[in-house]
C-alpha cells in the first residue's frame, strides 16, 4: 500500500509539472474590457485634440494570428474650441498576445468624426492594450497611449 501511494504521488507530481496551460480551443486567447481613460497632451487626429477615451472590446485571438471580435471607442476632445466625440466601430481580424501579457490587435473600422458627416468606412486601425493603458492607431495616425482610469481590461 505504501508503495502504491509513493508511485501515485510520483505520477501525480510528474503530471502536474508537465501539464501546461489548458485552453478549450488550442492556444486561443481573449481580450475583454469596458474602460475609460485619459490621454496625455498631444493626442490629436486632424483638428481634434483628445483628452479622454472610453472603450469596449471583446476579441478572440488564435495561435495563428487570426482574430475575431469587435472594438468600440469614443474619443472625447475639442475642435476649434467646441466639444467633439469621435467614434471608432471596428471589426478585428488579426492579433497577438505579447510576452509582457499585453494584447495587440487590428482590423477595419467605421470612423465617425463627430462633425455631422457620415462615418468613413473601412478605416484601418490597430490597438495595443494592457490592463492599465490603451494605445490606438487610426488610419496610420498613432495616438499616445491613454492611461486607464476606470473599468477593467482582462487579457487571458
Amino acid at each position: 500500500m505504501t508503495r502504491l501511494i509513493c508511485v501515485l504521488s510520483i505520477v501525480l507530481g510528474f503530471v502536474t509539472l508537465t501539464a501546461g496551460d489548458v485552453r478549450a480551443n488550442g492556444d486561443a486567447r481573449s481580450v475583454a474590457g469596458a474602460a475609460g481613460g485619459q490621454f496625455a497632451a498631444g493626442a490629436e487626429l486632424g483638428p481634434v485634440s483628445f483628452d479622454a477615451i472610453q472603450i469596449g472590446t471583446g476579441v478572440f485571438i488564435e495561435a495563428d494570428g487570426s482574430a475575431s471580435g469587435t472594438f468600440h471607442a469614443v474619443l472625447s476632445g475639442t475642435s476649434l474650441g467646441l466639444a467633439r466625440e469621435v467614434t471608432v466601430e471596428g471589426n478585428v481580424n488579426a492579433g497577438t498576445i505579447a510576452f509582457d501579457g499585453g494584447a495587440l490587435f487590428s482590423g477595419t473600422a467605421s470612423l465617425d468624426l463627430g462633425d455631422g458627416a457620415p462615418p468613413l468606412p473601412n478605416i484601418a486601425f490597430s490597438v495595443s492594450m494592457g490592463p492599465d493603458s490603451v494605445g490606438l492607431v487610426i488610419d496610420s495616425v498613432p495616438l499616445p497611449a491613454a492611461a486607464i482610469t476606470a473599468g477593467v481590461v482582462v487579457i487571458e
